[in-house]
């Protein structure tokens, strides 16, 4: 058995904050965002009415063509930050033998699919902003948002017993395995910079899970000493 239980999972990290790193730069610079709001994808995400996303995506400018390719770009980075949140449960049901950490690998499937969702209504929008309407996109688009952000807070709380089992500085993780699910909570009552810590604090969490999934390792297994024969 390996030393290193969760280095998929470590790799996949890593190749998520790599592609957080590109869309950064890559991403659109609107002139002006909903209040509250930095971020130009998020504010997409979590728009609210069809103003709002023609004030985040100006059809005349280039902002539409960033956005556009930002969210096809993001099913890579679904595939890298799903993968690793899947395999992470998993490993963790391994380890433990508690299917409640099966149940949180079964969420990641359903986060990358919401994601996946999510998405279509992103580009949908974009590609009818100059259609007219989109009323029933945006509702859709609600909805997915929701179940990806509401599905990242759930699986990360479903992992404060491995954490809480630990001992010594890993320890800490369980004790904010529960911030995601509440700030979460109060960004659903009021979006716009409760949005963008909220996001902010998933964000730290896989950065905390990509860390530990590199540090942990097995404690060594002593090999048995052979005696000669006749000894004993």
């Amino acid at each position: 058995m390996t030393r290193r239980p969760f280095l998929i999972s470590g790799i996949l990290g890593l190749g998520a904050v790599a592609m957080t790193l590109l869309l950064s730069f890559v991403g659109p610079r609107p002139a002006a965002l909903p209040a509250g709001f930095i971020t130009p994808v998020l504010a997409f995400e979590f728009a609210k009415s069809e103003a709002e996303v023609r004030q985040i995506i100006d059809p005349v400018g280039d902002v539409r063509p960033a956005m556009d390719r930002v969210n096809q770009l993001d099913f890579l980075y679904i595939a890298l930050y799903g993968g690793c949140l899947f395999t992470f449960a998993l490993t963790c049901d391994r380890l433990t033998g508690r299917r409640l950490f099966f149940g949180a690998a079964a969420l990641a499937i359903g986060i990358m699919a919401a994601d996946i969702l999510e998405n279509v209504q992103l580009l949908t929008i974009t590609a009818h902003m100059d259609d007219g309407g989109f009323a029933g996109e945006l509702t859709r688009l609600r909805l997915f948002t929701w179940l990806k952000w509401g599905g990242l807070a759930v699986y990360f709380a479903l992992l404060w017993p491995y954490f809480a089992r630990l001992g010594g500085p890993a320890r800490w993780l369980g004790a904010i395995c529960f911030l995601p699910l509440l700030l979460g909570a109060v960004a659903f009552l009021s979006r716009g910079l409760m949005s963008e810590l909220f996001a902010l604090s998933v964000g730290l969490m896989f950065l905390m899970l990509t860390a530990y999934s590199w540090w942990f390792r097995r404690p060594a297994v002593a090999q048995a000493v052979s005696l000669p024969a006749g000894t004993g």
